[in-house]
C-alpha cells in the first residue's frame, strides 16, 4: 500500500505543482494571468487528486486479490491527497515569498477591482489585514493551498471508496 500511495501521491503532486509552473511560465504571473492561473490551477488540482481512484483500484486489483474496504480506500486516498496538499502548499510558499513577493497584494487588488498604491488600495489593504487578513499572509495563504487541494483530493477520496468498496463475504 505504501508503494502505491507515494506513487500516485507524487504522480498527484508533480501534476498540481508542474501544471500551474509551467501555465505561469507560458502566460506570466501578472494580473493579466490571474483569471487564466485559477483556471488552470483548479483543473489541474482536480485531474492529480482524480488520480486517488486510480491509486485505489490499483491497489485492489493487483494488491488485494481484488477486495478493497471503504476504510483502506480512504486511507489511501486521503494520504494521497496530504501529499498532494503538501507539495501544492511548499510550491504556494516558495511563489509568495521568492518568485513574487507582492503577490498576495497584486491578487487582492485585482479582486477587488482596485489599482496598487491608490490611497483607496492602502486603506482597503490595510483594513483587511487588520480585520483577520489572514489567507493574504503568507503563512494563511499556504495554509489555504493545502487544504484546498487536501479538501478536494479527500472529497475525490470518498466518492472513490464508494464506488470501488467490495462486500466483505463472511464465511459460515
Amino acid at each position: 500500500m505504501k508503494k502505491i500511495i507515494l506513487k500516485y501521491g507524487l504522480y498527484g503532486a508533480a501534476i498540481a505543482v508542474g501544471v500551474p509552473l509551467l501555465s505561469s511560465l507560458i502566460i506570466g504571473t501578472g494580473p493579466d494571468s490571474y483569471s487564466t492561473g485559477e483556471i488552470v490551477g483548479y483543473t489541474s488540482i482536480i485531474v492529480a487528486m482524480s488520480l486517488v481512484y486510480f491509486a485505489m483500484r490499483v491497489y485492489r486489483d493487483k494488491e488485494n486479490d481484488g477486495k478493497i474496504s471503504f476504510g483502506q480506500s480512504l486511507q489511501i486516498g486521503t494520504l494521497i491527497s496530504v501529499l498532494g496538499g503538501i507539495a501544492f502548499a511548499v510550491y504556494n510558499l516558495i511563489f509568495v515569498l521568492w518568485v513574487d513577493p507582492e503577490f498576495n497584494e497584486k491578487y487582492f487588488a485585482y479582486q477587488m477591482g482596485l489599482e496598487r498604491g491608490t490611497a483607496e488600495f492602502e486603506k482597503q489593504f490595510s483594513s483587511m489585514m487588520e480585520s483577520g487578513g489572514f489567507m493574504y499572509s503568507t503563512l494563511g495563504g499556504t495554509i489555504t493551498m493545502f487544504m484546498t487541494v487536501f479538501l478536494i483530493g479527500f472529497v475525490l477520496s470518498v466518492i472513490s471508496s464508494l464506488i470501488l468498496k467490495t462486500k466483505q463475504v463472511q464465511t459460515a
